[in-house]
């Protein structure tokens, strides 16, 4: 079950983005929409480049698994441009490679 978490401080919220979120992750890793969680928090206390007024994004993704990380990366980048204005050196991606014997999805475990 993937997990991605966005921390941004962008000032627009649009309630659709964890949606649209989960709609691209589930393209980019392969999974199934049904497996796919999103959070999306806002702060607009964060600062990027030292500041608060410059709008970036920490996006973390947790999955057992990931194909082409460069494009995994690339596209959650114009994602957070294209959805939050962010600068796009200002986004910053993780990704946690999960082992199937540590997951668990609908009450059992996956490995």
């Amino acid at each position: 079950m993937p997990f991605i978490t966005i921390k941004t401080n962008a000032r627009n919220r649009d309630d659709r983005i964890p949606e649209r979120a989960a709609v691209l992750a589930a393209e980019l890793l392969g999974k199934p929409l049904k497996v796919i969680a999103v959070s999306v928090e806002y702060n607009e206390n964060m600062a990027f480049d030292g500041v608060k007024d410059k709008i970036g994004a920490w996006i973390e993704i947790a999955a057992i698994g990931f194909g082409n990380k460069a494009e995994i990366a690339a596209k959650m980048t114009d994602f957070a441009e294209k959805n939050f204005g962010a600068e796009r050196d200002l986004v910053c991606l993780r990704l946690i490679d999960l082992v199937k014997p540590d997951v668990a999805h609908g009450g059992k475990l996956l490995g």
